[in-house]
């Protein structure tokens, strides 16, 4: 599949054993204006595909729909499906703009900069919480074994979406994403609030971490209440992705009709956890003063409509693959009026490690 130079999704949902795959088989993956979408439009006219999403949509990094003309699952069918539809040139690049970041976050001055301006707002109470991210292109035998490392990854990360994604316009990535965004249809769906981190299982959580999760539990609540759905709500727990734990809160709830995913996406992305509180002006700070150039890292991605079924996830734990054996790793960290440098720091390099040092 890696060799066709066609738009496609390799990805496998947490607890599964085998994945599934979506190849557009001409054209480009379709550009969607997410907040546009279904406007009134008949449940039947939804739009259908896999949904690639960035964090701000902006013209040169839009929200790429993959349309779904092969949609198959299990390993029998996605290789008769990637034999029958043959091999052509491999497209490696894409139209982002290819930059260099291969500097350490102990060396990079742009994440401490960011880091003292955001600091700078949350000490003044103009926010509740805002998220930093930060990335480093390094060396990485991945970036030429995709299929061998989606192996490993589905073995490693049990608990999460795994998924190698290509698009003409975005490039080729790569993740093992636990964090749902939102599961489905019609009238009863699923999400879940993901909040702080740590590397130990057992033991008390400390106050920042906990009011993380706080955070973003109460928003999604308060966007559920808006919609009318009625929730039931499980946790938080200590939940286990990679190497690394978090606070995990589920969501079962239901609306009073049938809804598009889309509305439901707009009103939940992007979370506090990875933008901050309160959340439009969040989006527009880090828009503004965050040195990191986030793309496709922080939005979402997966399935709409495909089958029936919705299955949408946060982009994080992520790695945008690039030639040369090289891939450009994303981290973030939510950021409190009670963070200092180096916590944030240590737990952003953690974070950077979770795809290495899990496929290695």
């Amino acid at each position: 599949m890696l060799d066709t130079g066609l738009d496609f999704a390799l990805y496998r949902f947490p607890g599964e054993r085998e994945p599934h795959l979506v190849v557009q088989a001409q054209g480009e993956a379709g550009v969607m204006d997410m907040a546009k979408t279904c406007p009134g439009a008949p449940y039947t006219e939804e739009p259908s595909g896999f949904v690639f999403a960035p964090f701000i949509q902006t013209a040169k990094i839009p929200a790429l729909l993959i349309r779904p003309d092969v949609a198959v699952s299990g390993w029998k069918l996605i290789d008769i499906e990637s034999r029958a539809l043959g091999k052509g040139r491999r497209q490696s690049l894409s139209s982002i703009e290819i930059d260099n970041r291969n500097v350490s976050i102990d060396e990079s001055d742009g994440y401490k900069v960011a880091f003292r301006s955001f600091k700078y707002q949350l000490d003044r109470e103009n926010y509740q919480k805002l998220v930093l991210s930060f990335s480093q292109l390094k060396e990485w035998d991945g970036a030429d074994k995709e299929d061998e490392y989606f192996l490993r990854a589905m073995e490693r990360f049990p608990d999460s979406m795994v998924y190698l994604v290509y698009t003409h316009r975005g490039g080729r990535w790569f993740g093992c994403t636990p964090e749902l965004l939102l599961e489905g249809y019609g009238m009863k769906w699923h999400t879940m609030a993901l909040a702080g981190t740590r590397t130990e299982k057992s033991g008390e959580w400390d106050a920042k971490n906990t009011a993380e999760q706080r955070m973003v539990s109460d928003y999604i609540e308060g966007q559920l209440q808006g919609l009318g759905a009625r929730i039931t709500r499980q946790g938080p727990y200590t939940f286990r992705a990679g190497h690394l734990f978090h606070l995990r809160t589920d969501y079962t709830f239901h609306l009073p009709k049938a809804t598009c995913p889309v509305r439901i996406l707009d009103l939940l992305h992007p979370t506090p956890a990875v933008c901050g509180l309160p959340k439009e002006e969040a989006q527009n700070f880090i828009r503004l003063f965050e040195r990191n150039k986030r793309m496709y890292y922080g939005g979402y991605l997966g399935p709409l409509n495909i089958k029936a079924e919705t299955n949408i996830y946060v982009n994080i734990r992520c790695a945008q693959i690039r030639p040369g054996g090289k891939a450009l790793f994303f981290a973030g960290g939510g950021l409190t009026r009670v963070s200092n440098f180096s916590e944030e720091k240590e737990e952003i390099i953690r974070k950077l490690e979770t795809l290495p040092k899990a496929l290695s």
